[in-house]
């Protein structure tokens, strides 16, 4: 048993890395399978700092995404209330709907680079763990006065 469980750690040191995220089309891969937005944020878990800036991240765009559809939906319902009705078109709502989209396009325009610099936090931070097994396993092999042997850290 003990030579059986010592070849797979053996086996399985060598065939484990370190899983590096990476960005296609706006989406996410792990060892090319696409993993989904909310699975990431367990996947970033293992480092904090990449993880707060993701979650900034995503609070810009649902934040400015909320503010530049409100603002359309301003502008359209004004335009179409302009085109049926007798009233003056550009009423405020007009007015209201464009300073909305103005807000939103400083807040939506730094969340992608925010975004890419967390995943290059995580992978910085993983780039080094060659030998990984989830969070917090390691393998080394250990020389001493009493022979050889392993030294597995859970």
């Amino acid at each position: 048993m003990k030579k059986l469980l010592s070849l797979f750690c053996l086996l399985s040191a060598g065939f484990i890395f370190s899983q590096q995220i990476e960005i296609r089309d706006n989406k996410f891969y792990i060892n090319d399978a696409l993993i989904y937005k909310h699975e990431i944020t367990k996947t970033l878990a293992a480092n904090p700092e990449a993880l707060q800036l993701y979650k900034k991240s995503r609070t810009k765009e649902s934040v400015g995404g909320f503010l530049l559809g409100a603002g359309i939906g301003l502008v359209v319902g004004d335009v179409v209330k302009g085109l049926v009705s007798d009233s003056d078109y550009p009423s405020g709502f007009t007015y209201v709907g464009a300073g909305l989209i103005g807000v939103s396009i400083p807040i939506l325009s730094g969340r992608t680079r925010m975004r890419d610099k967390s995943i290059e936090l995580y992978n910085d931070s993983v780039k080094g763990n060659t030998n990984s097994l989830g969070y917090q396993f390691d393998m080394k092999v250990i020389t001493n006065s009493n022979g050889i042997g392993f030294n597995i850290t859970f």
